[in-house]
């Protein structure tokens, strides 16, 4: 889980030298201005998964911002998992910029986790703790990740910075529309109304041989014996997702599912890098 990872970093933080940010604080990829979904034009949804995801993928990339609340939950034998991210993003961006809050209820490890990420570098802070002194931030990215003088914490940071770009494939709609476009629709499209939209309700399947170039943890089931990944997708009339689940199992009885709820596409949003006196960068 990434607060558990996140708490193995304090420590190597703790060992490290006192280099600070250099970075401005809200500095990021430029993204283009967010236009809301009421100034979208409504668009034809095509009936099969590629194009579908096509029209989705332009549409995401026009609003340009969302607010995303992403739950999963999980059992492993008797073992409950369960993990709450709440988000802003930008989606008009490659990748996407995003801040979140990662609420793990581990009983093992239960924590609370903020991350910003901007042009692919990962600011986290986990609940509220110093990782070196007056500094509760802390810097990281897959190049910090590959310093050979973190050789020994290597591993470890490169679980965080997976862990964290997991989530935010996740709460972005790539997971999803990745699910989607490998997959098959199992029946017509539903109308239906979804907190108070019409929407079109999208059920479908994708085999465990289709899960290659998506989600590794996906991938990773697929090795214990997941068949396939049922899911379902909720799109409104402007080519916008404002729902999607995934449910799984394994002949081992591990089973998950995962639902991301979105809303309030093309508004303003507030993602903000920490100030630099209150980073620790690692490795420095």
């Amino acid at each position: 889980m990434i607060v558990v990872l996140a708490f193995a970093v304090a420590g190597a933080a703790a060992c490290s030298g006192d280099g600070g940010e250099k970075a401005r604080p809200g500095a990021g990829p430029t993204a283009p201005r967010p236009v809301p979904a009421a100034q979208l034009a409504a668009v034809t949804l095509p009936g099969s998964p590629g194009p579908l995801v096509d029209v989705i993928t332009r549409q995401v990339g026009a609003a340009g911002t969302v607010r995303a609340e992403h739950t999963s939950a999980g059992t492993e034998g008797s073992k409950k998992l369960e993990e709450r991210i709440s988000a802003q993003l930008r989606t008009g961006v490659r990748p996407p910029s995003a801040q979140m809050t990662i609420i793990d209820r581990d009983p093992a490890g239960p924590g609370t986790t903020e991350a910003v990420v901007s042009g692919g570098v990962i600011y986290t802070r986990v609940d509220g703790e110093e990782q070196a002194p007056g500094k509760p931030w802390v810097r990281l990215s897959r190049q910090d990740a590959s310093n050979p003088e973190l050789a020994p914490f290597a591993k470890m940071l490169a679980g965080l910075v997976d862990e964290v770009e997991r989530s935010l494939a996740q709460l972005s709609t790539d997971t999803g529309l990745a699910l989607v476009r490998n997959g098959a629709f199992t029946g017509a499209p539903v109308a239906e109304t979804l907190e108070g939209l019409r929407v079109r309700r999208y059920s479908g399947v994708t085999p465990a041989s289709k899960l290659s170039g998506t989600e590794k943890a996906f991938q990773a089931l697929s090795k214990a014996g997941l068949k396939q990944i049922t899911w379902r997708l909720w799109v409104d009339d402007k080519g916008l997702p404002r729902k999607f689940q995934a449910d799984y199992s394994t002949p081992q009885k591990l089973r998950g599912s995962q639902t991301v709820t979105y809303s309030r596409w093309g508004e303003p949003v507030l993602i903000q890098t920490p100030p630099a006196n209150k980073v620790h960068k690692i490795g420095t």
